[in-house]
C-alpha cells in the first residue's frame, strides 16, 4: 500500500460467526480515472468469477 494511492477494495463477509472479511479485488486508480465507473467495472467482474466459481 501507498498513501495516496486510491485502492477501491472489493470485500465479502466470511461464513460463520466472525467480523472478519475476505478481499476479493482490488485495484490501483490511474490519476484522472472515473472512481464510479471502475468500481461498477470490478463489482460486475468480481461477480462474473463468482459466478462461474
Amino acid at each position: 500500500m501507498i498513501p495516496g494511492w486510491p485502492y477501491p477494495v472489493v470485500a465479502a463477509p466470511e461464513t460463520g460467526r466472525t467480523s472478519r472479511t475476505a478481499v476479493l479485488d482490488e485495484v490501483r486508480l490511474e490519476p484522472g480515472a472515473d472512481v464510479t465507473a471502475v468500481t461498477a467495472a470490478r463489482i460486475g467482474e468480481v461477480a462474473e468469477q463468482l459466478i462461474v466459481a
